[in-house]
């Protein structure tokens, strides 16, 4: 009875323990790859010096705007960053020099978060600046913005070499029992 009840008290401690994680869009930051919500949420990270910044951007469903979040994480001291971060948003074409800035500020879950609309789809890069003690870090990820869903392309030519695999197969496997009538 003993064993027992050390057994569920156990699972008890278990059960009541505190996570912690910080959000975008109520889904926990660390599962976006594993748990996409309906709407795919795109997630980037890149290395500056002691700092791993993880890029995410979300396109409003029926709108050409996008949310872009940022999170900055010191691999160090394992502290996020708490300064101001800078997004400066640039098309393919465009002159970063022409491109108007946004200043961020961390929220509660220390992710800076900013609004961006776009007027054309295409390639687009996000400048992300912020600074240290000892210099100024600039992290530059691209985002593909409208443009087709290649998806489908994908899915179809996966489908196009499984069924050319299986047509070889099949034309091994003839030539396979040809073979052994031959010696038989």
């Amino acid at each position: 009875m003993n064993k027992k009840l050390f057994l569920i008290l156990i699972m008890l401690m278990l059960l009541s323990s505190i996570v912690e994680s910080h959000h975008i869009r109520g889904i926990p930051h660390y599962s976006y790859r594993d748990n996409y919500p309906e709407t795919p949420v795109y997630e980037l990270i890149k290395n500056s010096g002691r700092y791993e910044v993880t890029f995410t951007y979300y396109k409003i469903p029926a709108s050409t705007a996008f949310d872009l979040a940022v999170y900055v994480r010191d691999t160090v001291t394992d502290k996020p960053y708490t300064d101001p971060v800078e997004f400066l948003v640039f098309g393919k074409h465009e002159d970063p020099n022409e491109s108007h800035p946004f200043v961020a500020y961390r929220n509660q879950t220390n992710i800076y978060k900013v609004g961006w609309v776009y007027e054309e789809e295409g390639l687009y890069f996000v400048r992300v600046t912020f600074a240290d003690s000892l210099k100024q870090h600039n992290v530059l990820f691209d985002m593909n913005v409208g443009g087709k869903n290649n998806v489908w392309l994908y899915l179809l030519i996966s489908i196009a070499i499984v069924i050319l695999f299986g047509a070889v197969i099949g034309v091994m496997r003839k030539k396979q029992k040809r073979i052994r009538k031959k010696v038989a």
